[in-house]
């Protein structure tokens, strides 16, 4: 068995073991690397008009990620999104309603990564709020339950 996949196994064992211990504990715990996603709601927008939202990747852990990850930007029906980020690379998947942005190993404890997402409201919409989630990839994280965060759009 490689060393790689024997890391990931150990880390997620001992996250399952420590779970009922809380999740800050368990990432204590287990070592490694750790994401945490925080998405503040972006500034509101006209009907078809845009915004942008800046959902942020912070490593919480003790080390470098040593695999690439993923940052995906989840929008509801009505808006479409695409993304930039100066550390990675980011696409927007068919139909427009997810922005997915790969960021490269290496990512360092308290380090964080960002993506700037713009987003198209349609025509037509009626106002009110829509929601979306922000939420990071990265295999053997010990603590996944943070690795999301809800977002707002206001519609004006």
């Amino acid at each position: 068995m490689s060393r790689q996949l024997l890391s990931r196994a150990f880390r997620a064992a001992c996250a399952a073991v420590l779970l009922a211990a809380g999740p800050a504990a368990a990432g204590a715990a287990c070592g490694g690397a750790d994401l945490a996603v925080t998405a503040a709601n972006p500034a509101p927008a006209p009907d078809g008009g845009s915004t942008e939202l800046h959902p942020v990747v912070a490593n919480t852990g003790d080390a470098a990620t040593t695999e690439p990850f993923t940052l995906s930007v989840h929008l509801p029906p009505g808006v479409i999104g695409s993304g930039t980020s100066a550390t990675g690379s980011c696409r927007t998947l068919p139909f427009g309603h997810t922005v997915a942005c790969d960021f490269p190993a290496g990512l360092a404890p308290g380090a964080t990564a960002t993506a700037d997402v713009r987003i198209s409201i349609a025509s037509g919409m009626e106002p009110g709020v829509l929601e979306g989630t922000a939420e990071a990839d990265l295999p053997g994280d010990p603590t996944p339950a943070d690795n999301s965060a809800a977002f707002e759009i206001t519609v004006l």
